[in-house]
């Protein structure tokens, strides 16, 4: 199995690699500021695992996204790109000016 893994530096062509479920995305320049955010609110691997142990139903925290999004100020492609990458991706810092996003499904 070969992995694509492609490079971007700007909002656009990452929000074109996001809709295609590319398996790697490096993001490099202006934008990493906004994914070191995003990271910063990713959980780790245990993590996330005793949350979904502990977790009563998805249902629930979906709920309350939804409703938060409601009062988010942030425009809906940021809020877009926001969600496919913490639902769809690992993220990985490389160095201070770069980030690799790995698609979970290729974990599995």
């Amino acid at each position: 199995m070969t992995i694509e893994r492609v490079t971007v530096n700007s909002k656009a062509a990452l929000m074109a690699e996001l809709d295609k479920k590319t398996d790697e995305i490096v993001i490099v320049g202006d934008f990493t500021k906004k994914i070191a955010e995003i990271k910063k609110g990713q959980l780790n691997e245990s993590e996330n695992l005793g949350y979904l142990v502990g977790a009563e139903s998805d249902v629930f925290e979906y709920a309350i996204s939804r409703l938060l999004d409601m009062f988010d100020p942030a425009p809906k492609e940021d809020k877009k790109i926001y969600q496919q990458i913490t639902r769809l991706y690992t993220i990985k810092q490389q160095t201070d000016k770069s980030f690799l996003l790995h698609l979970k499904q290729l974990d599995y």
